[in-house]
């Protein structure tokens, strides 16, 4: 193993040696023709595949100082003519370029002079595209205004009070949209929009405010049972009730099933999922609900087939010792004997519908209602031998005392591929009451999930 690491390594730095002198050797090559920007990357080319190249690293040291002096004469003459974007740029660049040298301790020189002309310069772009900054906020234009204030914060992170206009750019739109909203009563939009804005201005009290308005209170009345199976409709209530908590919508209330069990019960009301405008909006009162939450098990069909075993007739392999006259030796040769092996099959499904309503309180409507059905199944089939498992073949056989041609083994590949297959196959049949639970959960995920989306302010 260290061997292999060893000769790895050996590889790897003659293949990085290879590049970086036919990088330098390219390099001077331009460097000769007078071609110096292109011999000054490939002497940085050179010195990425091998910092310690010298003759690269001298190379960089003539041909990058040739480079450098061209930016700074570009700067030097944005700088007289007083073009200082392009000045502060150019310099940038300029500073880019001798600390990519300095990465490879190769020094290029800047005038002494130049940092002094760049700092001018900067005050003077800096002032002029804070003043456009300003006239876009003044304007409203805030999308513009802010990248203004992005590219001031990139050149100085500390200029003026540049740091707070830019949160007031990236936050007063969202927040007068949020205040939008509130007013045409869009209390979850709004309620959302404040969570961008936390801390700016009454964003937090409003956002509070938003929610207690969004709040939208379900009565979950007692489920029906329209199937012959008693109390099944017990687990899809509790389906429901759970998926809800999860889900943590903000703005949905389950009104506690307990309380208006113990109402329904006080007021003698009756109902079901058949309710009128007139029961709803009694109901509403009663609960405080702004809508009732009604279902029904429609249709529920399982069965439970306990494994059952079939007499299969097979061979089990074995291997016996025949003399070879030939030879003279005993050579090992295959044979079979007839048994007997079990079959199991077994089957158990789950066919469930169920349907909701959710129903206004103050007008008896439907808003939102849909049927929904879930079918699961479960089989197995599997094989149980008493003999050695791995010598069983399938076939026929007509006699277990006496030879017939009608007897048949089946000996190929997939036959025995098959075989050994059932004879490691599950043998644990599923539960109606486990398929039961998970076809009502899937059930109820997507009825849930309808009525977490309804949106009661959509149409406003």
């Amino acid at each position: 193993m260290k061997l292999k690491n060893l000769s790895f390594l050996v590889l790897f730095i003659l293949v990085s040696c290879t590049g970086t002198k036919k990088m330098t050797k390219r390099a001077l090559a331009f460097e000769q023709q007078g071609m110096y920007t292109e011999a000054a990357n490939y002497y940085l080319e050179a010195l990425r595949r091998k910092s310690t190249n010298i003759d690269a690293a001298m190379g960089l040291k003539r041909t990058g100082q040739l480079v450098l002096d061209d930016l700074l004469a570009a700067f030097f003459k944005s700088h007289t003519s007083k073009a200082y974007k392009t000045s502060v740029y150019t310099y940038l660049k300029a500073e880019n370029y001798k600390s990519s040298a300095a990465v490879f301790k190769v020094s290029l020189e800047v005038p002494s002079y130049y940092p002094g002309y760049y700092k001018e310069d900067l005050a003077f772009y800096l002032a002029a595209i804070y003043d456009d900054a300003m006239s876009c906020l003044d304007k409203e234009e805030f999308d513009k205004g802010l990248s203004y204030l992005d590219e001031i914060l990139r050149l100085d992170a500390a200029y003026k009070d540049v740091a707070e206009l830019k949160t007031y750019a990236r936050l007063e739109p969202v927040y007068r949209k949020a205040n939008l909203a509130l007013e045409t009563k869009k209390f979850r939009s709004a309620y959302y929009l404040f969570g961008k804005t936390i801390s700016y201005k009454d964003s937090d009290e409003l956002k509070a405010y938003a929610l207690k308005e969004a709040q939208y209170p379900i009565a979950m009345l007692p489920f029906e049972n329209a199937t012959t199976t008693a109390n099944i409709h017990k687990s899809f209530e509790s389906q429901f009730l759970n998926l809800f908590v999860k889900d943590k919508n903000p703005f949905i209330k389950i009104i506690d099933r307990v309380h208006i069990e113990t109402v329904l019960n006080e007021q003698e009301l009756g109902l079901s999922g058949l309710v009128d405008s007139q029961t709803a909006a009694k109901a509403g009162d009663l609960f405080g609900a702004k809508a009732l939450l009604v279902g029904r098990l429609v249709s529920y069909d399982a069965k439970f087939s306990v494994p059952k075993a079939t007499k299969k007739k097979g061979w089990e392999s074995y291997k016996q010792k025949k003399y070879n006259a030939a030879t003279k030796e005993y050579d090992l040769v295959t044979k079979y004997s007839k048994v007997k092996y079990n079959l199991f099959q077994g089957i158990s499904y789950v066919n469930l519908t169920i349907e909701y309503k959710l129903i206004s309180t103050e007008t008896g409507e439907i808003l939102a209602t849909n049927l929904f059905t879930d079918k699961r199944e479960d089989n197995v089939r599997y094989i149980e031998f008493d003999g050695n498992t791995k010598n069983l073949v399938s076939g026929t056989w007509v006699s277990s005392q006496t030879d017939s041609e009608s007897d048949r083994k089946n000996t190929g590949y997939k036959d025995r591929k098959n075989i050994q297959g059932l004879l490691k196959a599950n043998k644990n049949l599923r539960s109606k009451a486990d398929l039961m639970s998970i076809a009502l959960k899937n059930v109820s995920a997507k009825a849930v999930s309808e009525i977490n989306s309804y949106n009661p302010e959509e149409n406003l």
